[in-house]
């Protein structure tokens, strides 16, 4: 049956038949031959798209079988979990289709009659053992989806860019060794999963891909971003964890929308200087690279909340450092750092600072911004003393002095009342302050293997504190006694 509008313009054009044979005197045979051509070509016009909305209300179905026997209203097929080595025959006559299901099957191949499907829009099949795409996935004009993560595809058919619709593309955990040049065609592909393969460069036409804004690599073996890179403007998310990226282009810059980039566990030996030019950046993983310097634009990057520049070769920070005002988390463990002076760490956001397992013989910053500061970790570094004001870190809960080289622990600590965890394992200590009872809210205070003959017993004052580990010390016989009848804590540890 007809659509009404089809009928209405049906009539209008016989109509104007009828004008036009009166006046030229046309054989009523024409308007007859006519007319069936009109209706012909709507016979064979292409079934009309259903919108996302529309698409909610259309029915599932679960079987070939059952969609062609409602072709018409057949535009979701699920044949997801049936264990399916091949498709079903007949598939391609359901034209009407947009939306097919054929996950977590055994196919190893995908069938060409599913590129005969003119109006497919979303083609999910994930969790199957597939090898090959066939260059016909091309003919898929109105493909917006395409999801094949968990498979065993080693390439993809350069006729891939032939499918200019398509905005999410996800092929992660394949053994991809290659991406042809033709992805570049995908000029509206928003999201690209590639995470989880075998790739090792990237080619010049990614650069085409400019409204990308979720990127996922992580995984690869990538040594390189090809110089295109930078041309990936609209980039919001981007992840290159575990990679072997020894440098990152100039234009790297350029991608001034990024809010989160994983740079984690790579090979990067430095960063390009106008790294700081993404001011939008919030979260930012350097965790386990080679890198020796920051570059001092890294100041620039005033959205910065998180910067982990972990295990990495860095011998400084640089005083830049000072400019990130909205910083609350700073990770510079396992590094080469020798001194920490100045405003650098002097911010007034920060929460947590960790610098432990460094070279740090100074530690002498200003401190009057870091009102903030909830836990700082100076584990296993080379001082003898710490050079702060803890009046000024009325926040401070956490505090890890462990493996230094301290022979006192210095009355100023005491300063820091709302101080909850004390570490001060395995220094040189021999004394510490009478007044450690003014931690009125310490809970934990680790001095175990240390050089005290004598802890103060004022210690047993503390009525918050649960737990005390003084093992490994050199203690007077008669003091240890002493320890246990004036020290009533939950966990003693002698």
């Amino acid at each position: 049956m007809f659509p009404l509008f089809v009928l209405i313009t049906f009539l209008f054009f016989v109509l104007f038949l009828l004008i036009i044979m009166k006046i030229f005197r046309i054989p009523i045979i024409i308007i007859i031959l006519l007319s069936a051509m009109f209706f012909a070509s709507y016979a064979k016009k292409k079934p009309r798209l259903l919108s996302d909305e529309e698409l909610k209300g259309q029915e599932v179905y679960f079987s070939v079988e059952e969609a062609l026997l409602n072709k018409r209203s057949a535009y979701i097929l699920n044949l997801d979990r049936q264990r399916l080595k091949s498709l079903p025959d007949k598939l391609n006559k359901l034209t009407r289709l947009q939306v097919v299901y054929l996950r977590n099957n055994q196919l190893s191949t995908v069938d060409l009659q599913v590129f005969r499907l003119p109006n497919l829009q979303r083609l999910y099949l994930q969790g199957n053992q597939i090898e090959a795409l066939p260059g016909e996935i091309g003919n898929l004009q109105e493909l917006v989806e395409l999801n094949l993560i968990g498979n065993k595809l080693k390439t993809l058919p350069g006729q891939i860019g032939d499918c200019h619709k398509l905005q999410i593309i996800k092929l992660g955990e394949n053994q991809l060794e290659s991406i042809p040049d033709g992805i570049g065609k995908l000029t509206k592909l928003k999201k690209l999963d590639l995470f989880s393969n075998h790739l090792k460069c990237l080619p010049e036409s990614f650069g085409q891909l400019t409204q990308l804004r979720e990127l996922d690599l992580d995984w690869n073996q990538l040594e390189g971003l090809p110089d295109s890179f930078g041309n990936l403007r609209q980039m919001e998310v981007l992840k290159l964890e575990r990679n072997k990226l020894k440098r990152l282009p100039e234009s790297f810059s350029n991608l001034t929308k990024i809010s989160m980039v994983k740079l984690n566990d790579n090979t990067l030996e430095g960063l390009p200087q106008g790294f700081g030019n993404l001011s939008l950046l919030k979260e930012l993983d350097l965790n386990h690279n080679r890198l020796t310097q920051l570059p001092a634009s890294i100041g620039e990057m005033d959205a910065l909340i998180s910067l982990d520049v972990s295990k990495n070769r860095l011998a400084g920070l640089p005083p830049e450092l000072s400019r990130l005002t909205n910083l609350e988390s700073l990770n510079a463990r396992e590094n080469r750092i020798a001194k920490i002076e100045g405003d650098v760490v002097n911010l007034p956001e920060l929460r947590q600072l960790d610098l432990s397992i460094n070279k740090i013989t100074l530690f002498n910053p200003n401190t009057n911004l870091l009102g903030n500061l909830e836990l700082l970790d100076l584990e296993m570094n080379k001082l003898t003393k710490i050079g702060i004001n803890f009046r000024d870190l009325k926040h401070l809960r956490t505090l890890n002095l462990s493996r230094n080289n301290f022979s006192g622990l210095s009355e100023n600590i005491t300063l820091a009342t709302n101080l909850e965890e004390l570490y001060m394992e395995d220094n040189s200590l021999e004394t510490m302050s009478k007044r450690i009872d003014r931690l009125k809210k310490l809970q934990v205070l680790d001095l175990s293997s240390n050089k005290f003959l004598l802890i103060p017993l004022s210690i047993g004052n503390i009525e918050s504190l649960r737990e005390l580990n003084v093992s490994r010390n050199l203690f007077y016989s008669w003091h240890v006694k002493q320890i246990r009848d004036k020290i009533r804590v939950r966990s003693l540890i002698l």
